[in-house]
Order: C-alpha cells, then sequence, then structure tokens
C-alpha cells in the first residue's frame, strides 16, 4: 500500500483528508474498534471507498460498516472482507446490505481478476439471493452467519420488507484495464436478470475509480449513444452558441424525444454514482407518490400520454455529436461524460416498471422528452445553476450546490478567525489541520445541540435532508446575510455544537469498556447526549457562545489565540463527560417502555418525548418550543 502512495501522490492527499475530516468517528474491525485518525494507511483506504462506493457518511456509515476482513480484524471471514446493512429512505420496509472485497496490493500493476470477481459474484448470490443454491457449509462461517442472520431478523420482522444486495469488489491499483475489461463485463452481465428482478447489484472499482469518485463524486461513463425518434420536419431542436462569446450559455443544446428503452438500457449497464453522481437526489423507491404515478401510467393504456405528462429527463456531458439518420426515424446522438442531471426518478422507475413482477407484463415502451446540455470544463457555474433549475420543481438541494451561497462564505470567515477551516467543498485539502468543521457535519450538529432533534436525526435525517429547501433555510438566512449580528450568531454556535458533537464522539470510544454494560445505547447515543449536554450546562454553553461572539466584534486575533476559547472548551466537555453520561444513564434508566431493539429505541417517538421532558426539567422551560425558539435568531 505505502508503495502505490508513494507514487500516487492524489491517493496520499484523499487518506490524509478522509483521516481528518473524519478523526472523531470511531471504525469497528470484527469485535475492536479505533477511531478513524489513527487507522493504518490500509484500513483507510478500505474505509474511504467504501464510504464513495456507498455514497453515504455521518454516523450511520460508522455505526454499520463492520471491517472482518481476517488479517485486520481477527474474524474467520469467506468472502466478505467488510459489511454494512443500511436503511434506505424508506426505512420500514427497506434496507440495503453492502458486502465488500478488496484486493490490497503494493504494486498498481494489479488489475481485477474477472474469476475472483466472479468468485465473490456467486458466493453473494447464492447466499443471499437464491439460498436454495447456498453450500452446506457456508452458514458455518461466523461472518456469513451474523450478516445472513441480521438480514433474515430484518425481512422476517413484517411482511413485505426487501433487501437490496450491493456488491462491491474494490482493488487499490489498476483495478478495470483494457486486457480484462470484457471479462469484467461478462461476469456482471451473468448477473444481469438478477440485477432486474432482484436488485442485485455489483460494481469492480480501481485506484482510477476510487480517486474519481474521491475528487470529482463520480466515475466517468463511456462515451454512448442514444437513438433520437425523428417523426415530421420538427421532430428536434438544436441549438449551437459556439459563436456567441462572452455570454456563458452551453455550447450546445439539443432537445428532442426518445424511447424509454434507451434509459433503461444505460439503467443496466451503469451505477447510480455512474449515471446520476450528480443528480441531486437519487431514486426515493418505488412507493415515493411521484414513482408510483410514473410506473402506473407507463404500464396502462395512458402510456401514450407519457412524454406529454413527464418533465422528461436532463442530461449534461461534454461534448456530444449527432450522427447520420438512420433509416429515416432513428437520429443517433454520441455523448462523451454524460450525467443524468434530472430524471433518476423517471429512469429508475421505468426500470422498475419494466422488470417488477408485478407490471412487467404490462409495460409498455412508450417516448420521453430528453434535453442534452453540452457544458466545457471552465462553465462550473452555468452547471450549478443548469442543475438547480431543472430540479426546482422538488425544491431539493445538495450541499454542493449551497456552498457558495454568501451566508456559507461569510461563516467560514468567522470560523478561521478561531483556527478553523469550515470545509464547504474541500478546502481543508490543502491545509494539515485537525480543527475542521464540515459543512454538512455542522448542520447536523447544530441540529442535535441546539434543537434537540436526536430522533429525527436517528431517523436518516441526513446530509441530503438537512439541505432540501425548506430544513436549510430554517437554519441559513441569506436574506440577513448584512446583520453581523446574525452572522456571528450562527457562526459561533455551528463552531461550539461541532465542538461538542465531535468531542462526545471521541469521549464515547474512549468509554465505550466503562459504560456500554450500564448504557445499551452508549456507542450510538452521540446526538442525544450533546443536546444533553447543552441542557445540563446550558449557562456555560451560552456563556461561551457570548464570549467568543465578543472576539469576533473586537476582531483580535492574538487576543483569541491567547484566550483559546475552543480548547478550553473542549476540556470542559472532556471534564464533565462522566457526569454527562451518569445523568444521561439515570434518565435512560428511568424510561419504562421495551428498550430491546435499541435501533427503533432511539428512532421512537415515545423515547423522544421523555427525552425532551427530561431537556424541559433540566433547563426549567414549560415546553421545549420555547428553548429552541431561544436559539432562533428571529425569535430574539
Amino acid at each position: 500500500m505505502e508503495n502505490i502512495i508513494n507514487n500516487y501522490s492524489d491517493l496520499r492527499i484523499e487518506l490524509d483528508y478522509f483521516r481528518r475530516i473524519n478523526g472523531h468517528y470511531t471504525l469497528q474491525a470484527g469485535k475492536s474498534s479505533g477511531l478513524v485518525e489513527s487507522q493504518p494507511l490500509d484500513i483507510l483506504y478500505m474505509a474511504m471507498s467504501a464510504s464513495l462506493a456507498m455514497d453515504y457518511t455521518e454516523d450511520g456509515f460508522f455505526e454499520e460498516y463492520v471491517i472482518c476482513d481476517k488479517h485486520k480484524s481477527g474474524m474467520d471471514e469467506f468472502a466478505i472482507d467488510a459489511y454494512a446493512l443500511i436503511d434506505s429512505d424508506d426505512k420500514t420496509t427497506e434496507k440495503h446490505l453492502h458486502l465488500f472485497q478488496y484486493k490490497i496490493h503494493n504494486d498498481y500493476k494489479n488489475a481485477i481478476s474477472p474469476k475472483e470477481l466472479e468468485r465473490f459474484a456467486t458466493i453473494m448470490n447464492n447466499i443471499f439471493v437464491h439460498p436454495e443454491l447456498k453450500g452446506e457449509d457456508d452458514l458455518r462461517n461466523p461472518v456469513l452467519k451474523t450478516i445472513y442472520d441480521k438480514v433474515q431478523e430484518f425481512l422476517n420482522g413484517r411482511r413485505g420488507r426487501k433487501v437490496m444486495i450491493h456488491c462491491h469488489f474494490i482493488n487499490n491499483a489498476q483495478g478495470i484495464t483494457n486486457s480484462n475489461k470484457s471479462a469484467i463485463d461478462a461476469v456482471l452481465n451473468r448477473f444481469l436478470t438478477d440485477k432486474q428482478h432482484h436488485n442485485f447489484k455489483i460494481q469492480a472499482y480501481g485506484l482510477k475509480e476510487i480517486l474519481d469518485l474521491s475528487k470529482n463524486g463520480k466515475i466517468s461513463v463511456d462515451n454512448e449513444v442514444i437513438e433520437f425518434e425523428i417523426d415530421g420536419t420538427h421532430a428536434y431542436r438544436l441549438e449551437d452558441n459556439a459563436t456567441k462569446n462572452g455570454i456563458g450559455l452551453p455550447k450546445k443544446v439539443f432537445v428532442g424525444i426518445c424511447n424509454v428503452n434507451e434509459f433503461i438500457n444505460l439503467q443496466n449497464k451503469y451505477h447510480h454514482n455512474q449515471l446520476y453522481a450528480e443528480n441531486i437526489r437519487l431514486y426515493l423507491g418505488d412507493r415515493a407518490s411521484v414513482n408510483k404515478d410514473i410506473i402506473k401510467t407507463i404500464s396502462s393504456e395512458e402510456s401514450i400520454w407519457f412524454p406529454y405528462m413527464n418533465n422528461g429527463i436532463s442530461i449534461i456531458c461534454e461534448k456530444f455529436e449527432i450522427h447520420n439518420i438512420k433509416q429515416g426515424r432513428k437520429l443517433p446522438i454520441e455523448l462523451t461524460d454524460m450525467q443524468i442531471i434530472n430524471g433518476c426518478q423517471t429512469v429508475n422507475a421505468l426500470y422498475s416498471s419494466k422488470y417488477n413482477d408485478q407490471t412487467k407484463d404490462n409495460f409498455r415502451a412508450s417516448n420521453v422528452l430528453v434535453k442534452i446540455y453540452q457544458i466545457g470544463s471552465d462553465q462550473a457555474e452555468f452547471k450549478m445553476n443548469v442543475i438547480r433549475a431543472t430540479n426546482n420543481q422538488t425544491a431539493v438541494k445538495t450541499y454542493s450546490l449551497l456552498a457558495n451561497d454568501p451566508i456559507q462564505t461569510e461563516i467560514g470567515k468567522r470560523m478561521s478567525m478561531f483556527d478553523y477551516v469550515y470545509d464547504r467543498k474541500g478546502e481543508s485539502k490543502s491545509s494539515k489541520t485537525t480543527q475542521i468543521v464540515s459543512m454538512p457535519n455542522a448542520a447536523l450538529a447544530y441540529r442535535a445541540v441546539f434543537w434537540f432533534a436526536a430522533q429525527s436525526l436517528r431517523s436518516k435525517m441526513g446530509h441530503s435532508r438537512v439541505f432540501q429547501k425548506n430544513e436549510y433555510d430554517k437554519l441559513y438566512l441569506n436574506d440577513k446575510v448584512e446583520d453581523t449580528n446574525y452572522v456571528n450568531d450562527i457562526s459561533v454556535k455551528l463552531l461550539v455544537s461541532t465542538i461538542i458533537i465531535d468531542t462526545v464522539r471521541i469521549e464515547i470510544q474512549k468509554n465505550t469498556e466503562r459504560f456500554l454494560p450500564i448504557l445499551p445505547i452508549f456507542k450510538k447515543s452521540t446526538y442525544y447526549l450533546s443536546g444533553f449536554f447543552y441542557a445540563l450546562y446550558k449557562q456555560q454553553v451560552d456563556g461561551r457562545i457570548i464570549e467568543m461572539k465578543q472576539l469576533i466584534i473586537e476582531e483580535n486575533l492574538s487576543k483569541i489565540k491567547g484566550v483559546n476559547p475552543t480548547k478550553n472548551f473542549q476540556e470542559f466537555i472532556v471534564a464533565e463527560f462522566s457526569n454527562l453520561v451518569e445523568r444521561f444513564i439515570d434518565f435512560y434508566n428511568s424510561y419504562s417502555n421495551d428498550k430491546t431493539d435499541l435501533d427503533n429505541l432511539l428512532k421512537s417517538s415515545d423515547f423522544s418525548r421523555a427525552y425532551a421532558k427530561k431537556i424541559e426539567e433540566l433547563t426549567g422551560v414549560s415546553k421545549l418550543e420555547e428553548l429552541i425558539k431561544q436559539n432562533e435568531y428571529d425569535n430574539w
């Protein structure tokens, strides 16, 4: 591993960034665990690549991702080096099981072995998709037995539940090359039917793909040809802006109609982090109302209405070329580095309708409206704006689209006064500091500490939802960016809440042996303990906030360094941690309802209500809403 890192400086930068920005989280390796900041390079690569492959961060990833490689964990693993069973957005009926096999090399020349990929995929398919084919001795392996039992426990809990299987085969070397690509494609195609009908997905990654995900958020796709329907003289529109200099328009725009099977074929070929990496949201599931409507329309006589009722699919690409019309009816367009930026719901609903047992017999291959934008590498601002504009009907935003909001820039300036980097879009990659506040994690921390939102945070209120417009606008008031009092207040509270939650995470890891036997939820109680800390020490925390805001007003950096309020605050949290936990244990023991299912306990409304009443008792307010409003600027 070290030899490859020495030859690929980008990899060292990405691993160092992953270590520093996630240093306070805990990684599980078998029955042992340790902070990310202390992990060796191979473990860091395994965790970083898994997080990127799953497109999943936050507490959920680090709680559920378990390394079971025999040499790392001491566990008697069998084909699986790591796994994670995570909730989906529809948390009650669907989970996603991610299974990993790694090949960590010292020589970059090593490529992925199609035979090893096939063996891994076959074993996982036999056990989790076609259990009638599993070997007699397979479940005697303790790792496989543990995972299998977790899956069965979930499936048997209620009718209608399902588990999606994702197999990730990852190495740190060449990965996919010209010499093995066709063989790897043959392996993937062997399981295509199970992808279509049983949601069994396989993806192979080499170092290039992992670095693409880490640096660009996506894996490039091949050049693809989409055939458009030609019916009449006005069947499509082409706009060529190549000669219109200085106005920031896309180089070319094409609008036309094509058959939905063109996109279903792409869905068969690619993984979500290839086709949809720059789409504002991934698939919400068949049960989402808009997707139920799509499935109903495309599998009925109403399918002829589909191109008129659907908003269509928007694509950005580096370039596109229009080829000659085929057979007088088909216009092929070749796209380089395409991304579907709006239409993920449409394509996935179409895919489900075509292959789902309940709808496949009625599926009708209708047409769909498509817009293609050719956008150059120098048009990043237009690209962000077109992504935002093509998704505005759902008012959903990602934090990457908001990183340049004026309020975010101002927050970063204030945090820098305390020697913290406000990481909005990877700013801390170029530094060596461990004093990092990531924009998404700060938004989560604020909610846990000042809004006591532990239950909603445990119930999948992750990065994607925090930055939906209705949630974003609750916290970040862009119309008050000129209001110094507001900007100072939100900046300090984001910093203070992040320090609380990060310090609590570290102390949980350090004190697990002491407190876990008497507080079974201890390892998963970060959000609850952080809000509890504020309630228990509200006077001290509020005093620290006032002090730090005054230091901002004075703009005396030497005084800030001398006082060092953030370091003193961290030391205070550490000193009071034992008392914090003991007081929380008293609350936990006073809760008389069933506490056997720990995951659901932390997500339950009953436990949340009991927590709210305890917060009210500690702070002396009659209703929790009053305390929350005290921290909202508009209610000062």
